[in-house]
């Protein structure tokens, strides 16, 4: 492990080696023709534009090797829904996931219902079947995608992080570890692509959230009938939870120009919670849901008014998704805007190559089978 202070660059240089690395690899087998892919596969909790190197930008640098030849070269990124901030974070998180969505596969939202996409780090498998050789590098830490995240600004002023790196170098074998990404990759990116080019997916992952969406609203309305403290404050603790999930879930969804409007209606009705305030709130179990009301000096009949006025919030939201977006999901892609064209026309091209060179990857022989 090292630290990243204040004052230093280490993050972003180590970061910075590792991307150049795969571009010497992938410019070299693109170059000579080689049958090779290159996976990439990148997460922060926090992404923005403008992180640069030596005047060069780290995602103009990423689309160049991507538009170089994107058949060979599968670039995955998560990351959190932009609606989750406000302001300019808001605003900066989202232009930078607008410039990559055309080319990459960005997930802002798991099917296992995340809360928080707060993982840190780039993983990268660069193989060149034509050498029969693998190259892998790892780079992981606390710091996200921005310039202070990983190096400072021009008066030295950064924060304080830790990092630790995995060198590119040649892999004999996949191993166990390997394979875990690997196929999170292979799943997050048959998602992506099913949300855009199968129907039944997309309604089945629209309606696991709305299925998930009248549960609560169900086990709301039983328990503020009567009961403990502890149940009350975890009942309204689910009911923020999946409200800020509802924004994910629109987010990752296809149809921008619909979902925008979807949104800003959401924000009427209510506006996201802060989700570090939320991260903090969110109790283990009903004796920890409890002990958290008391320190927040909740009473019940304080709590049931907060419950009956989110029960009323979730069940709008409910029937608004229904009516505006459920009803026209047969001809969602009359709501595409420019950048999701430009995708299903990248997956339609690209998406069976990306998956038949990652299933070879992910069968590449063991050492023992050489």
């Amino acid at each position: 492990m090292q630290i990243k202070y204040p004052d230093s660059d280490n993050a972003l240089r180590s970061l910075w080696n590792v991307i150049s690395f795969i571009e010497g690899r992938f410019n070299s087998c693109i170059g000579q023709k080689h049958n090779a892919i290159t996976i990439f596969y990148a997460s922060s909790l926090i992404i923005t534009r403008r992180v640069s190197y030596n005047n060069i930008q780290l995602f103009d640098k990423i689309k160049d090797l991507i538009n170089l030849s994107p058949r060979n070269f599968i670039c995955l990124i998560r990351t959190t829904a932009p609606s989750y901030f406000h302001g300019h974070m808001k605003f900066l998180h989202k232009q930078a996931i607008d410039f990559l969505r055309d080319k990459c596969y960005v997930v802002l939202y798991d099917r296992k219902r995340e809360f928080l996409n707060h993982a840190k780090f780039l993983i990268f498998y660069h193989v060149c079947f034509s050498e029969s050789i693998v190259y892998h590098g790892k780079y992981y830490g606390s710091t996200n995608l921005t310039q202070v995240g990983l190096s400072y600004n021009s008066l030295h002023v950064g924060n304080y992080e830790e990092f630790d790196i995995t060198n590119p170098k040649p892999k004999l074998n996949i191993t166990g570890p390997d394979l875990f990404y690997l196929r999170e990759v292979q799943e997050q990116m048959n998602h992506k692509k099913k949300l855009y080019t199968d129907p039944n997916y997309l309604k089945s992952f629209l309606l696991d959230h709305l299925n998930a969406m009248n549960s609560v609203l169900q086990h709301s309305n039983r328990v503020i009938s009567g009961t403990s403290l502890g149940e009350l404050y975890e009942t309204y603790i689910n009911l923020l939870i999946i409200y800020n999930q509802t924004y994910a879930l629109l987010e990752e969804m296809p149809g921008k120009e619909l979902i925008e409007k979807l949104i800003e209606k959401l924000m009427e009705i209510k506006p996201v919670t802060n989700p570090f305030e939320l991260e903090v709130m969110i109790p283990k179990n009903l004796n920890n849901a409890e002990l958290l009301a008391g320190d927040l000096m909740f009473k019940d009949a304080e709590l049931g008014e907060i419950i009956n006025k989110h029960v009323e919030i979730v069940r709008k939201t409910y029937g608004l998704i229904k009516e505006e977006y459920l009803s026209k999901l047969e001809n969602i892609s009359e709501y595409f805007d420019e950048k999701e064209r430009i995708f299903l026309d990248f997956v339609r091209s690209n998406s069976e190559y990306h998956e038949e060179n990652l299933e070879k990857v992910i069968s590449w022989p063991k050492v023992s089978e050489r």
